[in-house]
């Protein structure tokens, strides 16, 4: 007898080897190293040229070009530049000069106050006048000169007594790359330091603010400056007392030679003329006054970047078409050429060839790979073109090509009648929708959600007869084609029982789901005809159609709903699609700058009144569409059609935009207006677009309209069908200046429970309770318990739906403070000449 142990053993090994697949695990490994061979290429490829140094003039030529696009950079204003320049040679004699002018030049910069002095010239040999120069320097005390090296390798070191007068000693060697520009320094050789280091550790001494860099490493330069703009004065006009001292006061002054063809040095700012070994150093001591000097990226970093940006493209960014590698690849090149600009700008250092070529050879071995592999995808792909275009890839049901396909051959059918009774020529359409499916991709994600619709299409199969071909059109849209269906009650039959079955609640990964349907239902009967392309054979796109203009009645009549075709629902459906074009026109013209003479809509605006004056302080803008064949369309048709087709949202622009023009044209030309405002009615769609507000601070910056007359109205509704999201913007909208008021208050269902959370400044009481005032005893108790909630959030009331004096009388002993007034008993929505004229009486 096994032991309980040995059982799981002998029952888990066979199923381990039945589930393991030898030959799947050698394809996908297989795959991988196919996918991989163009890295492996690229890497073979770049490792000569590296060896080689073949790729040197693509770094030069992007940290020149880097240093020329970021252009120059603010100037260390410690540092000052005394220019032993072509005018200086030509007033003070040829150079090099005796010791007496630098002496003169030593006491100016005494007397200035100059921090720390240092000489980028070499003092190697002796002179008569070399005991006035050691007095100078010694007087001065932070005086840095320069040093440096023979052919032989020997040092050049100032004569002793100046090299002893002097703080320190920095050398003065540069660097220069194979294209002749100086990118690097050494910080220190044999122990000296260079002349920046050295002149920085004396600054050091009298700030204590300036901390040295590891002087092991070399410096890389970062070029901020071109010549011409980097702070220099003449050294003659120093000597000749031109300069103030104010310009060396606390500041680090180097001196040098600057005229041409003494001293030249190339930077990537300067060729031609070229600078001097005195910028050289004064760039080098601004890097590490402001320690911006560049940081280089280690090698083995750019190395690592440019093998997982080759395998990045290799194994992981698609290859859609044979040239998709190379792009990829180039995108990426460019991608790195950018991050390595940027980091430049931050001061650091990345070298762009080796990621650059790397991504661009995997490119060019990719796009061999797909050209040697294209026959055999186009050869896979075949097959999978020919199954996709005709089933959907979800449910693995067929799809509207097919249907459409198979209706055709349906209706171009010409074989004689059968005798066998069983042969009908009749055809059912069912359109099938999930009702409120998108309920159940928000709730259970849309995992859950493809899982659902591919039960609902085998509960499909489980309903109908197998001469259905069952097919899904998208979202929850499902599409059956019933052939030779004997009567019209067999198929109404065939309906019912699909509502049963799918009525029963689903369960998806332990989530019971329950929905509703609607089905649309189309018969259609196919005639026998002698012509195959006779124009009396119906289309199959009509007929679906018909079967979705159906479905969308079975919709108006509820959940679970089947509705059966008849002619009439097309001609309403027609007259429908008609004002939608008209509509769509409409709002075309008014988009359109250059048509604004066949304008088809009209602003009416209905004057709001003070209860406590009655002098008119503000306007609502109510749209009207004047339709060059129908007449004046009633809102109530159109702006339902425009909400649902999203015509609203550009249509609720064009309100706002026009009605703040005109208000601000009445600011200034009639004395009564200038302080009227202008209510627009904000749908819920426009509410929810991410830029309503932009799009309302433009209006008001493009009409010249101040926030303040602006007064936004919207539903609770409107509020509720995202209230964080509509609660933030219009916070932000209050922020701004405009008014917010709450429309048709006291008719929405979260009356009370949100008002303290709602952003508003005021209620328009809805007029179904202006008009129960008198109607009954409760009416005007409701009137004052909406008016003291809203006096208890101080927020300013506008009764809507004022229709005769009493309600009139009523309102102002009510609102008589502070409460404003509208409606056809005070005014009807008047047009703009109206306006105009009321505003024109005194």
């Amino acid at each position: 007898m096994r032991s309980p142990f040995s059982e799981f053993i002998f029952h888990l090994f066979p199923k381990l080897l039945k589930n393991f697949n030898a030959k799947r695990l050698r394809s996908r490994l297989t795959h991988l190293i196919w996918r991989s061979l163009p890295t492996l290429f690229a890497t073979i490829a770049m490792i000569p040229m590296v060896h080689f140094v073949v790729l040197q003039p693509i770094d030069f030529w992007a940290y020149n070009s880097f240093t020329s696009w970021r252009g120059d950079r603010s100037w260390d204003d410690r540092i000052v530049i005394v220019a032993i320049d072509d005018d200086s040679i030509s007033k003070l004699g040829r150079f090099p000069w005796s010791r007496d002018l630098y002496v003169q030049l030593l006491q100016k910069l005494e007397q200035a106050h100059a921090s720390v002095i240092g000489f980028d010239i070499l003092w190697s040999e002796a002179s008569p006048a070399d005991q006035q120069l050691v007095a100078a320097i010694s007087r001065n005390q932070r005086v840095v000169l320069s040093m440096a090296w023979d052919k032989a390798g020997q040092p050049l070191q100032p004569i002793a007594p100046v090299r002893n007068a002097g703080v320190a000693v920095g050398h003065i060697l540069k660097r220069e790359d194979a294209d002749g520009i100086v990118r690097q320094i050494d910080l220190q050789i044999q122990d000296i330091p260079t002349l920046a280091v050295a002149i920085l550790q004396t600054y050091k001494l009298t700030t204590a603010t300036t901390l040295l860099p590891d002087l092991s490493q070399p410096l890389s330069i970062n070029w901020t400056k071109s010549v011409k703009l980097m702070p220099q004065v003449s050294f003659s006009d120093v000597i000749d007392g031109k300069v103030p001292d104010t310009v060396f006061h606390n500041k680090i002054v180097l001196i040098g030679v600057t005229a041409s063809g003494l001293d030249r040095l190339v930077t990537p700012f300067d060729r031609n003329p070229p600078a001097s070994g005195v910028h050289l150093h004064a760039t080098v001591l601004q890097n590490l006054l402001q320690k911006s000097s560049l940081a280089i990226v280690k090698p083995i970093y750019i190395w690592s970047f440019a093998l997982l940006g080759s395998l990045f493209i290799s194994l992981i960014l698609p290859r859609l078409n044979l040239w998709t590698g190379s792009i990829n690849a180039v995108v990426l090149s460019g991608l790195w050429l950018i991050i390595a600009c940027t980091a430049f700008n931050i001061n650091y250092w990345i070298e762009i060839a080796v990621p650059i070529l790397m991504f661009l050879l995997t490119g060019f071995a990719i796009a061999l790979q797909e050209r040697w592999q294209m026959q055999r995808s186009l050869k896979i792909a075949d097959a999978q073109i020919l199954y996709k275009s005709t089933h959907d890839h979800l449910t693995g049901l067929y799809n509207r090509s097919f249907i459409e396909n198979r209706l055709q051959n349906l209706l171009r059918r010409q074989d004689e009648p059968s005798q066998n009774s069983d042969q009908y020529n009749l055809i059912t359409i069912f359109w099938i929708n999930l009702d409120r499916f998108k309920n159940i991709n928000d709730t259970f994600g849309h995992p859950i959600g493809n899982l659902f619709l591919i039960e609902v299409g085998q509960r499909l199969r489980e309903s109908v007869p197998d001469s259905t071909s069952i097919a899904r059109f998208g979202g929850a849209e499902f599409v059956l084609l019933i052939e030779n269906v004997a009567t019209e009650q067999d198929a109404i039959a065939v309906a019912d029982l699909i509502q049963t079955n799918l009525q029963r609640p689903f369960i998806i990964e332990r989530n019971e789901i329950a929905i509703t349907v609607n089905i649309g239902i189309k018969f259609h009967q196919i005639d026998i005809v002698s012509d195959p392309y006779s124009c009396d054979v119906s289309k199959p796109e009509d007929i679906l159609g018909d079967a979705d203009t159906a479905m969308f009645y079975a919709k108006k009549l509820g959940n679970s709903c089947n509705k059966v075709f008849d002619i009439s629902m097309r001609e309403r459906v027609l007259k429908r699609l008609q004002l939608e074009r008209d509509l769509r026109k409409a709002v075309a013209l008014c988009q359109d700058p250059n048509n604004q003479d066949h304008q088809e809509f009209l602003i009416y605006y209905q004057p709001i009144l003070s209860l406590s004056d009655m002098q008119i302080v503000g306007l609502e803008a109510l749209i009207r569409w004047q339709h060059p064949e129908r007449g004046l369309v009633s809102p109530v048709r159109f702006i339902p059609l425009a909400e649902e087709t999203g015509l609203i949202i550009p249509i609720g622009d064009w309100i706002m935009r026009n009605a703040c023009l005109q208000v601000q044209s009445w600011h200034q030309r009639f004395a009564k207006a200038k302080d009227i405002t202008v209510s627009v009615n904000l749908s819920p769609k426009q509410l929810a677009q991410d830029d309503v507000l932009e799009k309302c601070l433009s209006i008001l910056q493009q009409t010249k309209l101040s926030p303040k007359y602006l007064k936004i109205e919207l539903t609770e509704s409107s509020i509720m069908e995202n209230p964080d999201f509509a609660i933030r913007i219009l916070n932000q909208m209050r922020q701004a200046g405009i008014k917010i008021y709450i429309d048709d208050f006291g008719t929405g269902y979260s009356s009370l429970a949100y008002l303290h959370k709602f952003p508003f400044d005021g209620l328009k009481i809805d007029q179904s309770f202006v008009n129960n005032i008198h109607k009954n005893s409760n009416g005007a108790e409701i009137l004052q318990a909406i008016v003291s909630l809203a006096q208890s959030v101080k927020a300013h009331i506008v009764a809507e739906g004022i229709e005769n004096l009493a309600q009139l009388n009523h309102l102002q002993d009510l609102l008589s403070e502070d409460g404003d007034g509208q409606g056809f008993f005070l005014f009807r929505p008047l047009d703009v000449a109206a306006i105009e004229a009321i505003f024109q009486t005194t």
